[in-house]
């Protein structure tokens, strides 16, 4: 799903773990010890997001909990692989919770992306009111993003017990970017087919005079 941590997402959640890591294993360090390390950042990162805004971000607390959880089993049960997977933690059970929301009146796509362009909620809101090609749409979306990430999930687990520990982390990112842009598709498309997309995402004309 989009973010707003735009660039500093790259930096810190991707390139500086990545980095460590590398280093780490080039200074001679363990596996488990690298990949524990490059989740420090991580977790510093929503730990100051969370004190600044002061809110509860539920998608941010679950990758905590996930990066947290993953750690500690990794570490207990020295296995650097259960540290690998740990996205699928977050991918796997966000699917389920994905698909289980079409038995709610508003699918979780459709919240999650209201709350995210929250200049354009009023315009969504009589859309769902008053266009059922609208309505379905989202409910189809819904479906395309719950298949794709419980795919999503279920490659990261055979890539991070199939290919070698040191070529792991260099995937992660690989997989994240594929899988999001990979679901622009349908959501453009269906949404288009209903006639709506220009209403919820075009550019707004300055008005003139």
């Amino acid at each position: 799903m989009p973010t707003h941590k735009g660039p500093w997402l790259l930096v810190v959640d991707i390139a500086v773990p990545l980095a460590l890591f590398y280093c780490l294993k080039a200074l001679g360090a363990s596996d488990l010890t690298a990949l524990v390390v490059g989740v420090v950042p991580g977790l510093i990162n929503s730990a100051v997001s969370l004190a600044r805004t002061r809110r509860t971000d539920l998608l941010g607390m679950a990758v905590v909990i996930s990066m947290v959880a993953s750690t500690v089993v990794a570490v207990l049960g020295g296995d650097a692989r259960l540290l690998l997977v740990r996205n699928a933690w977050i991918s796997l059970p966000f699917a389920g919770i994905t698909l289980w929301s079409l038995r709610h009146p508003q699918p979780m796509t459709y919240v999650v992306t209201r709350a995210l362009f929250a200049r354009r909620a009023a315009v969504m809101d009589r859309l769902w009111e008053t266009n059922a090609r609208f309505r379905d749409a989202w409910k189809w979306i819904t479906v395309w993003w719950g298949i794709a990430t419980i795919i999503d999930g279920i490659v990261r687990v055979v890539v991070a017990y199939t290919l070698p520990i040191s070529v792991v982390p260099a995937t992660d990112p690989v997989i994240t970017v594929a899988t999001i842009v990979v679901l622009q598709v349908p959501t453009l498309v269906l949404l288009r087919r209903s006639g709506t997309w220009h209403l919820v995402f075009a550019p707004r004309r300055p008005t003139v005079g």
